[in-house]
């Protein structure tokens, strides 16, 4: 699969994202590409322990990937990369189908990207979601 169709696949068109690291905080970066990716018509699943039982944008939070009961097209990273691998690690162990992997500005981390291209995942780096809508879905 190349970028562009993983961009016209699962961004352009409505689909299920897992936003690891979300935050109800509106001064934070990820709520306003969540409030954005919501708008637009994607199903939105946030991961974050601190808050899980509680809600982001109306949308109940989960404290990791394997509490999610659906299948995600996209796992979507905002997450420090110091924190990233076990949430890597339980990707890989725990999916439920093979989710693109996308890794938004200030969370690249090229050593947990290249160790999930390496167990087959489609990866996505330095760009945002948001932004690649807007540049490549009109």
């Amino acid at each position: 699969m190349e970028r562009m169709e993983v961009i016209k696949k699962y961004i352009c068109t409505p689909s299920s994202i897992a936003i690891i690291g979300a935050s109800p905080k509106e001064n934070r970066p990820v709520y306003g590409v969540m409030n954005y990716l919501q708008k637009i018509g994607h199903t939105l699943y946030p991961v974050n322990p601190a808050y899980k039982g509680k809600e982001i944008l109306g949308i109940p939070c989960f404290d990791s990937l394997s509490e999610i009961p659906d299948s995600i097209d996209v796992v979507a990273f905002f997450l420090s990369p110091s924190l990233q691998q076990p949430v890597a690690e339980e990707l890989v162990k725990n999916k439920k189908n093979h989710p693109v992997v996308w890794f938004q500005p200030g969370a690249e981390n090229p050593t947990v990207e290249l160790w999930l291209e390496e167990r087959g995942f489609f990866v996505v780096s330095h760009e945002c979601m948001m932004v690649a809508h807007r540049k490549w879905c009109f």
